[in-house]
């Protein structure tokens, strides 16, 4: 019976081209297809944050795309002679081009979904692995968008050269090279990120340099998006004059690149321009043949790494928990943990890096807009204030690790307040720098005292309401070494409570001083600032002490209760 089986199964199977162990290379690319819409459909259950997240990018996409629209016209139809055009495609073709090579490298925690690695136990190499990757590729809401953006130059490009083309021959070479060239164009925007994916897959980097590498990425993004934010303050003093004569001579630098040569070749024809037009057809070419070629290598030093494992420094030194400053107890082993978490552990380290670029942007903010000095200082405070709230989910952050603190009987006092002592060791001098510098630098030295006051009282405020919010309102938090583009643990609901109340907090307590602050600010009184700073301070011890107690009484009474709600990370 067994036997007829067999020879029936192998008579279906032969008639059907299918071969034991062996899929054909069309029904892979389907499979991986498959695997990457059901991987991006399930990135989304419970992730609320990344839902809204994706929402609103795609209506500010559909916004840009509008805007391109009538960019094209402007440039076209409405201009009634079109010669800026060639220049606009070109520039506009080599950023896009550019920004898909970029924004995979700068986010370096960011990796393929479709990692080469995950496929390592499989018997499939690069070659067979492939080409169901670059369709699997084409599979994101980015190349979707891309790709709609392109089809939108390119019946621009079509009505530019049926209005503003001349010479037949020259309008139908650039027609017909047209659709080729810009298709070609949008292969090497999704081939250049999978290279770089797989690429650093390849690399036999730590896991902790990784994570660091996700830290900058992060860092670097809000940078970007703040030195934007400036620019955009002094658009007005721009020198047009000089940008139309830079602007051009940029742009047709960028054409003879990779990034820009394909998206040029259409209208290098329209130009009669046909031996710049061959040259950089090679150019995109070879770049795509060679990113092709990187792209596969790539995958066979993943698929053959995977199976080692990341590499490891070797060169982990063994330090004591308790610091050396510190006598042995309690509070000495939970604030050197502590000190080694805000060292080590992703989450940490982004909060710890993100004030100083936020109080470097309002510094700047202050000098480009003078007049906005006072409210930078007051928006410095309020940075002061949430450096106090990013301990909110402290117990959270311990995950399944929490146990070690239940069965050891860690005193919740101890607990709690070595952590706080911890982020003080590491932000208290920093704010004091801050709430010295800033006023020096702004002119407004008498505020010195009640800025630095404030500050404190606004981080003790923090702290206390972290210490009562992280007790009664804790949530699962994202693994150690997530990378903050991909923390999912903020989109729970408990979460956005947390974070709410946490925030009205720390500021209600605040507001005597805040309105004392602002009254002896505005009619020069020493006196009424150095009032404001006094509240402040007493506002923050109290807030301090009222939050520790509530925290230590749950923490005493429930701690199993509150760990079970937090033991597993999301």
């Amino acid at each position: 019976m067994v036997g007829v089986l067999s020879s029936e199964h192998a008579a279906t199977a032969s008639a059907a081209d299918v071969h034991h162990g062996a899929i054909s290379q069309k029904f892979l690319i389907r499979l991986q297809l498959k695997l990457k819409w059901t991987l991006w459909k399930r990135s989304y259950r419970k992730n609320i944050g990344k839902l809204i997240g994706t929402v609103f990018g795609v209506l500010y996409t559909l916004g840009a795309l509008v805007g391109l629209v009538f960019l094209f016209l402007g440039t076209t139809l409405w201009a009634g002679e079109g010669s800026t055009f060639p220049l606009v495609v070109r520039g506009l073709g080599a950023l896009t081009v550019l920004l898909w090579f970029l924004i995979p490298v700068v986010a370096f925690g960011l990796d393929d979904t479709l990692d080469p690695r995950a496929f390592a136990l499989f018997p499939r190499s690069a070659k067979q692995l492939q080409p169901g990757m670059f369709a699997a590729a084409a599979l994101s809401l980015p190349s979707l968008f891309t790709l709609i953006a392109i089809a939108i130059a390119t019946s621009f490009e079509l009505l530019w050269l049926i209005v503003f083309g001349q010479g037949a021959v020259w309008i139908i070479l650039a027609a017909l090279a047209l659709i080729p060239a810009n298709l070609a164009a949008f292969a090497l925007c999704l081939l250049l990120p999978r290279a770089w994916f797989a690429h650093s897959a390849s690399r036999a980097s730590s896991r902790s340099r990784r994570e660091v590498g996700g830290i900058f990425g992060f860092l670097l993004m809000f940078v970007v998006i703040y030195g934007f934010s400036l620019g955009m303050q002094r658009v007005a003093d721009l020198d047009f004059t000089l940008l139309e004569r830079v602007l051009p001579a940029v742009v047709e630098v960028l054409a003879w690149t990779p990034v820009g040569a394909l998206f040029a070749v259409p209208m290098d024809l329209a130009e009669g321009r046909i031996l710049a037009a061959l040259v950089r057809a090679l150019i995109g070419a070879v770049t795509i043949v060679v990113v092709w070629r990187w792209w596969r290598r790539s995958i066979d030093i993943s698929l053959t790494s995977a199976l080692t494992g990341d590499a490891s420094s070797g060169d982990t030194k063994v330090s004591p928990l308790v610091p050396r400053f510190l006598a042995p107890s309690a509070f000495g082993a939970v604030m050197g943990k502590s000190l080694r978490y805000w060292r080590r552990d992703t989450r940490y380290l982004a909060a710890l890096g993100i004030y100083p670029v936020i109080i470097v942007f309002f510094v700047a903010m202050g000098f480009m807009l003078p007049e906005s000095r006072p409210m930078m200082l007051g928006m410095t405070i309020l940075m002061c204030g949430m450096s106090g709230i990013s301990l909110s989910n402290e117990i959270g952050f311990d995950g399944p690790s929490g146990w070690v603190n239940i069965v050891t009987g860690l005193p919740s006092r101890a607990n709690l307040t070595g952590r706080i002592a911890a982020q003080a060791v590491l932000m208290v001098p920093g704010v004091l720098v801050a709430t010295i510098v800033i006023p020096l630098l702004y002119g407004m030295v008498e505020l010195m005292p009640m800025t630095v006051m404030v500050s404190l009282g606004a981080m003790a405020c923090g702290w206390g309401i972290s210490m009562a919010t992280g007790v009664l309102l804790p949530y699962p938090s994202s693994p150690p070494g997530t990378n903050p583009m991909k923390d999912k643990s903020a989109s729970s609901s408990n979460a956005m409570i947390a974070m709410t109340v946490a925030m009205v907090g720390v500021f209600v307590p605040l507001i005597p001083a805040v309105g004392v602050g602002i009254w002896g600010a505005v009619v020069g009184s020493l006196a009424l600032t150095l009032l404001a700073g006094v509240l402040a301070l007493v506002a923050g011890a109290v807030v301090f002490l009222v939050g520790l107690r509530i925290a230590v009484v749950r923490l005493d009474a429930r701690y199993p209760d509150v760990f079970q709600k937090v033991r597993n990370h999301i």
